[in-house]
């Protein structure tokens, strides 16, 4: 017996490329995927990383100028200013993409009838058939300085004089609360339907003996529900922090940055660099800074919430 498990273990051990050559047809399946992988997702962001020490633009150019890039960075004071304006954008739609999905999924949960859950599951995805850039024109519209919805309702109201005209998206005073409110009731389908999940694995013993206890529906919710929760939670901060600190698609298709630099974030910076400047090396180097600030952000939510949990 002793033999033959030693003959098997030198058999595994030792025919590692005869098994390769053997499933030879499924790694060549694999070899497209793993080849447009490697030049679509690997050979951007490591080019960026090394086209960050050079000074390199649109016509080819290309020479090499060490940490000069970086160095200009520090003394650009429009991507300075940036900053805090991406932190003021930042943590309130933080806040919001991860907190108000979680009361739209109590709320569900709460429903007694299984058919009704499954028609307001429905209902929260149906919006996501709207294209984002649709949407984002949308609310474009919305504000509106003249006949917009919202000017409308200001006038409704009585907040507004009815012949006034309100620039919310080219007022430097108005531009942030309105860029912030824009995706309003802000219920992401996708992350309800993951928190949804969440909650389902929760033992039905467990909120039995927590009613009979006498626990409240909030103190469940903050006893039992988000402890188990964390998980969902950790992800929707880091990949949230992620898409924020990248994302640019309301400055390029509505603000352009503006009113001035009111809405100007890092990212968007990055792409006037790269496209509008043709400042290819500088843009680079750029993305090479903002990825350093995600990694450790993201290193920092990640423990801070894996500490809470525990």
């Amino acid at each position: 017996m002793r033999t033959r498990v030693q003959a098997l273990k030198d058999g595994s051990s030792g025919s590692l490329l005869q098994q390769a050559w053997r499933a030879r047809q499924a790694y060549l399946f694999l070899l497209p995927l793993l080849i447009s992988i490697v030049v679509f997702n690997y050979y951007p962001p490591v080019s960026g990383m090394y086209h960050a020490f050079f000074d390199w633009n649109l016509s080819g150019k290309e020479e090499f100028i060490g940490l000069a890039n970086f160095r200009e960075i520090f003394r650009d004071q429009v991507f300075l200013d940036s900053i805090p304006t991406l932190v003021i954008l930042t943590i309130p739609r933080l806040l919001i993409g991860v907190i108000v999905p979680l009361i739209m999924a109590e709320m569900i949960f709460a429903v007694k009838s299984s058919r009704l859950k499954y028609g307001y599951r429905v209902l929260i995805l149906l919006p996501m058939v709207i294209p984002g850039v649709v949407g984002t024109l949308i609310w474009k519209f919305v504000f509106d300085p003249s006949q917009g919805l919202i000017t409308n309702l200001a006038r409704m109201v009585g907040a507004i004089g009815d012949n006034r005209v309100i620039d919310w998206l080219g007022n430097p005073d108005t531009v942030i609360p309105s860029v912030i409110f824009m995706g309003f009731p802000w219920i992401g389908g996708t992350a309800v339907l993951i928190y949804m999940a969440g909650l389902l694995t929760i033992s039905g013993e467990v909120i039995e003996s927590s009613v009979i206890d006498g626990c409240g529906v909030f103190r469940r919710i903050w006893k039992i529900d988000l402890p188990l929760l964390m998980g969902q939670i950790r992800f929707f901060v880091i990949t949230g922090l992620i898409g924020l600190i990248q994302d640019f698609g309301l400055q390029l298709i509505i603000t352009n940055g503006g009113p001035g630099y009111s809405t100007y974030v890092p990212a968007y910076h990055l792409y006037m660099m790269a496209f509008q400047s043709g400042r290819m090396g500088y843009a680079s180097a750029i993305g090479v800074v903002m990825f350093v600030f995600i990694f450790a952000l993201s290193l920092a939510a990640h423990k801070f919430l894996k500490n809470n949990k525990t």
